[in-house]
């Protein structure tokens, strides 16, 4: 059971858009994709946006489309989805590779109702980083992006915490921009994006995974799970240096897709022999393949081992990564592993100072030209990008027996673990940390990233919350991780048992019967189908009636049912008054009955009494009118 919680920081920016009440001001936001979030394209440059949100009225039909801000094509509107229910909408979008916005329209019965855009978002390539510090960067010199198709997660954490993993992007930008989900510096990624943008038309987005003074070894066990003889600072405890490469492709590759892991380590590898590279690596191949369940997830591996002086192990076993080795069956190219830059031919003071890391201008340069050349067009027509995974369905349904925790949330079964959120990360909780050197630092998510506390509720796929933004995710036995759209349920109520009264017991045919409800907080919903308060209508035969109290999501239990008679005979006398205006069904009563009404001159009617039909004084039949009276009662 979640707590009863107050969100005072931290609040998601499309939560600030949005103030619902009964005058609401808006019916719609976009809960995902977020802000600049780029999804991997297939190799055909076309990619599914998946697109989803929150609706606070009722709603109908949602439609959707791109419209090209750099590269690409604007879509033509399209409906994603009719009839949304659960408390979100939810459907997918196909666009070509580009940078767009996206536009998103309710509906109901035709009638526009809402519109909501979200400024930047791409279709393009996405890549993991992964190795040592030359993959990681440290303080100092970085070369950031300057095209603003270039972006990264700018949030860093060396703990690799599960719960203060951030979702939102920003441009990749300056000396404090962040590659997350580990790396605190652009380092020469920045003026990779730039280069590949340039070439290749389509935005870039960077993750950052790669783990300073760590071995093949390292990564090989810890990718395994296994303990490794290395220094504390590596935090093998916590799953590093390999946990947060498994975040990157298995928890945000899940999101936005993946072109394939850059990986760019070697140098703490010196004395190893090839052979144990090459199985070392292989592991931790074989282990994002099965994170992500994409056997075919591409690697682009580079040859690297100055530290300062290059080593033939290292380099031969990524050779052998990539080609094999002397067509010996024990040790063949590992499939759909490419070959990237071999790094160690950069040389010399103005490219590393200290004959190892990339830490001048120049140096970076060279670095990212090196890659870019390696990302050919053969790499990009011949790997096979992972697509974005489609989003977790939940069902909602209301709870009114726990009004405390009235949200009965159900994601599907069958899954290794379920994550549920119910709020946002206070400060203290979202606060990611990364060293160098003599300096400890720390971040915060952006104003603006979705920076969930998820809850891990061991294989729980159902839980009941009050009202909240609330998320689910879970994790398959591969470690994928899927999400649930996020759903604004701040608003959510419960219906109220509703009442309600007849005009009358009973009535004769063709005369009106009104139905006056009471007691709802939503919208009166009545047995015939009808909705509306009051509800006037002329019944067609005797029947009970009852009334149901509906809410955005959740409609109550049916009133008392209350009957209405439709007959002329009455059991008791009638004392009749008003106007007749037309011809109206007969009044009789097994008794008497008096009257002073005024038939007009289009008027008629018949009066039935068993025992006296009286004339009060007042009562007239205009000239033209028809009246009757009958002293013979009715059955």
């Amino acid at each position: 059971m979640f707590p009863q919680i107050s969100i005072k920081r931290h609040i998601f920016l499309l939560g600030l858009l949005c103030i619902v009440s009964v005058n609401a001001f808006c019916q719609i936001s976009i809960s995902h994709p977020v802000e600049r979030m780029i999804f991997q394209r297939n190799n055909s440059n076309q990619a599914p946006i998946n697109i989803a949100g929150t609706y606070y009225s009722s709603v109908d039909r949602i439609d959707a489309r791109v419209v090209a801000q750099q590269g690409g094509t604007t879509t033509a509107w399209t409906t994603i989805q009719t009839n949304p229910s659960n408390g979100y909408f939810y459907g997918t979008l196909t666009a070509t590779g580009g940078w767009y916005s996206l536009e998103v329209r309710a509906y109901k019965d035709n009638v526009l109702i809402d519109t909501k855009t979200l400024q930047k978002v791409g279709v393009g390539e996405v890549f993991a980083i992964a190795g040592q510090s030359n993959a990681q960067g440290g303080a100092g010199v970085s070369t950031p992006a300057t095209d603003d198709r270039v972006n990264s997660i700018n949030y860093s954490d060396n703990l690799t915490d599960y719960n203060r993993l951030p979702i939102g992007f920003s441009k990749m930008v300056g000396d404090s921009g962040k590659i997350g989900p580990f790396h605190y510096v652009p380092w020469a990624w920045g003026k990779l994006g730039d280069l590949l943008a340039s070439k290749l038309g389509v935005p870039i987005l960077f993750y950052g995974a790669g783990h300073g003074g760590t071995s093949s070894e390292n990564w090989s066990k810890s990718a395994q799970g296994l303990p490794y003889n290395g220094e504390s600072w590596k935090r093998q405890d916590l799953g590093a240096p390999y946990r947060a490469l498994e975040n990157s492709v298995a928890y945000y590759g899940s999101l936005t897709g993946l072109r394939g892991v850059l990986w760019h380590q070697g140098e703490s590898d010196a004395e190893t022999f090839f052979i144990p590279y090459y199985e070392n690596i292989r592991n931790v191949i074989n282990k994002t393949r099965e994170n992500t369940e994409h056997s075919t997830l591409a690697w682009i591996v580079a040859r690297v081992s100055r530290n300062p002086e290059p080593h033939d192990g290292p380099i031969f076993g990524q050779n052998t990564l990539i080609s094999g080795f002397n067509n010996d069956p024990n040790y063949p190219a590992i499939p759909n592993v490419f070959a990237g830059p071999n790094t160690d031919n950069i040389n010399g003071s103005a490219n590393r100072t200290d004959g190892i890391h990339f830490d001048t201008y120049a140096g970076q340069i060279e670095f990212a030209n090196a890659w870019n050349a390696s990302l050919d067009n053969n790499f990009f027509t011949t790997s096979t990008p992972m697509m974005a995974s489609p989003l977790l369905a939940v069902t909602l349904t209301c709870n009114p027996a726990s009004p405390s925790i009235p949200i009965s949330l159900n994601a599907p079964a069958g899954y290794s673990k379920y994550a549920w959120s119910n709020r946002q990360n206070t400060v203290s909780e979202s606060v990611g940390f990364n060293y160098s050197g003599c300096c400890q630092y720390t971040n915060i998510p952006p104003v603006g990233y979705e920076n969930l506390n998820w809850r891990t509720l061991d294989s729980v796929a159902t839980v009941n919350v009050s009202a909240a933004r609330i998320a689910a995710n879970v994790r398959k036995a591969s470690k994928k991780v899927l999400f649930s759209p996020v759903i604004d349920l701040t608003g959510f109520a419960l219906a109220t048992n509703p009442t309600f009264t007849v005009s009358a017991t009973q009535v004769r045919p063709n005369q009106n019967l009104t139905l006056t409800g009471a007691s709802c907080n939503g919208s009166y919903v009545w047995s015939t189908g009808a909705s509306g308060n009051p509800l006037t209508f002329a019944p067609a035969a005797t029947a009970a009636y009852s009334v149901q109290c509906k809410t955005l999501h959740c409609i109550s239990s049916a009133s008392s049912p209350q009957s209405v008679v439709v007959s002329s005979c009455f059991p008791n006398s009638l004392s009749l008054n008003g106007s007749v205006n037309a011809a109206e069904s007969a009044y009789a009563s097994k008794q008497s009955i008096q009257s002073n009404q005024s038939i007009q001159l289009s008027g008629k009617i018949d009066y039935n009494a068993k025992t006296k039909v009286e004339l009060l004084p007042g009562f007239e039949a205009k000239a033209g009118a028809v009246f009757k009276a009958f002293i013979l009662g009715c059955d």
